[in-house]
């Protein structure tokens, strides 16, 4: 019993399903409405909290949103090649012409005198593209596979929040019912303590003091064994007061620990999931594609930019005289515009050949990271399984036990009552009925800590799996 009862008490510790540090952190990082007082909240009301607070999630959506301004950027860029500059200022006057011009070169350096007036010059230029050998495909391309990693990385997130909150919840109803365990274990010692007293009282001499001793001491050890469970208790409330997001005290409904009604699959079921509905396959899945374009984008870089070009330039100088010469430059008055097609080429040809080998490397690095990952997700989803298939397995033998271990109680408290055994008599099969139960309790603990890490390492929840 001691040494069950142990267990739990480092069992305790686990039930949070989250660090220590986020418990401390919880009343400083939300500031949630709370629910109206008394309202109880169910397991699904939990983890809708928890999507909708958790900081995790929270940071995953930001940079989502870090990449959805990413993608736009790529799209538009290579549309918005345009520039435009403009000034005004004063300029005294300037009379002539090219061929006579009373004007030295002095006038082009104004000083603040009653004479200069006002000039302003604006100039408009932009190109647009008309062919650029796959630049901005591959670029847009690229964007929108970074939005898919982004997503992917949100849907791990809220997986892994999720698993917290179950571990949390079922921490919660573990404690409590060994705490309820323990109740019913120090009733029944109060009971037989007190009727060996009695029996020692009346001189009889089926009893012995020894007796009374070793029911006393196993009485105060369960009665100090009953913290655990109220501190384990305390520590999973912590915990899903800060993945849900809350302040308050949180109202969960006293329900008993038990098994869901729903069949262990195959692991072949769940590693077909897994390649179907991982996060982090998804995730090196766009990865790669990202990857890929961006060799794309940078092989593209060799070749250069054809594009129709535009440009207008609009300048007003009253105390300047118009020239009317079209093959005279006025820097002081005119306006006009065109348009012509062109290319533009970035000639670092070298550079740019190392930064396609930097790509392929990069490239390269994806898929070895998604081969690994693919490798280590059917690791993973291995062990969760054995670890279900195990406490599942451990579950049902501690449940036929639980009932042996009842019905020993059961007969030897007829025999006692009925005169035929002594309350000593009770002590061993009350040590194996709590032995068996508090491991049936850790069993379905177990369970469906397991059930929810398999969910949380293949990405797929099947229907009625927790209720």
């Amino acid at each position: 019993m001691q040494q069950r009862v142990g267990v739990q008490s480092q069992l305790c510790w686990k039930l949070a399903g989250i660090r220590a540090y986020t418990v401390a952190a919880a009343a400083l990082v939300f500031a949630a409405a709370p629910a109206a007082v008394g309202q109880a909240l169910n397991l699904k009301m939990v983890l809708d909290l928890a999507e909708k607070n958790h900081p995790a999630i929270a940071a995953s959506r930001a940079r989502l949103g870090v990449s959805l301004g990413q993608l736009d950027e790529a799209v538009t860029t290579p549309w918005f090649q345009w520039s435009m500059s403009g000034g005004a200022g004063v300029l005294p006057p300037i009379v002539g012409t090219p061929i006579y011009s009373s004007a030295t070169q002095l006038v082009l350096n104004p000083t603040l005198q009653s004479l200069n007036s006002p000039s302003i010059r604006v100039d408009l230029n932009g190109t647009v593209p008309l062919y650029t050998f796959g630049k901005i495909d591959a670029g847009a391309e690229a964007a929108r596979a970074g939005v898919r990693v982004s997503e992917w990385d949100v849907e791990k997130q809220r997986l892994s929040v999720r698993n917290d909150v179950r571990r949390a919840w079922y921490g919660v109803l573990f404690a409590r019912d060994v705490r309820y365990v323990g109740r019913e274990i120090l009733e029944r010692l109060d009971q037989n303590v007190d009727k060996i007293a009695r029996k020692l009282d009346d001189g009889d001499d089926s009893v012995t003091e020894v007796d009374k001793l070793r029911s006393e001491v196993y009485r105060e050890d369960v009665r100090a064994r009953m913290w655990e469970p109220v501190k384990g208790e305390a520590m999973a409330l912590a915990a899903l007061r800060f993945l849900a997001g809350r302040s308050d005290e949180l109202q969960i409904p006293d329900m008993p620990l038990k098994r869901p009604d729903f069949a262990l699959l195959p692991v072949t079921s769940w590693l077909e999931a897994a390649r179907l509905s991982r996060p982090d396959l998804k995730m090196a899945q766009a990865g790669l594609e990202a990857r890929s374009r961006l060799v794309d984008l940078a092989r593209a870089r060799l070749m250069p930019d054809f594009g129709l070009s535009l440009s207008s330039s609009y300048a007003f100088s009253p105390s300047a005289e118009r020239q009317q010469n079209p093959w005279v430059g006025d820097p002081f008055n005119h306006f006009f515009y065109g348009f012509a097609i062109g290319f533009r080429w970035n000639l670092d040809l070298l550079p740019q050949v190392a930064r396609i080998a930097q790509a392929r490397a990069q490239l390269e690095e994806v898929q070895a990271n998604l081969r690994l990952a693919l490798g280590g997700v059917g690791v993973e989803v291995e062990h969760a399984h054995a670890v279900a298939t195990d406490a599942n397995g451990r579950l049902e033998a501690y449940e036929r036990s639980e009932r042996r271990a009842k019905q020993w109680v059961s007969k030897i408290q007829s025999g006692i009552d009925l005169g035929t055994e002594d309350e000593k008599a009770l002590m061993e099969p009350l040590r194996a009925y709590v032995t068996a139960r508090i491991n049936r309790l850790q069993a379905t603990y177990d369970y469906l800590s397991a059930m929810s890490q398999l969910v949380f390492v293949t990405g797929w929840e099947p229907e009625g799996l927790f209720q």
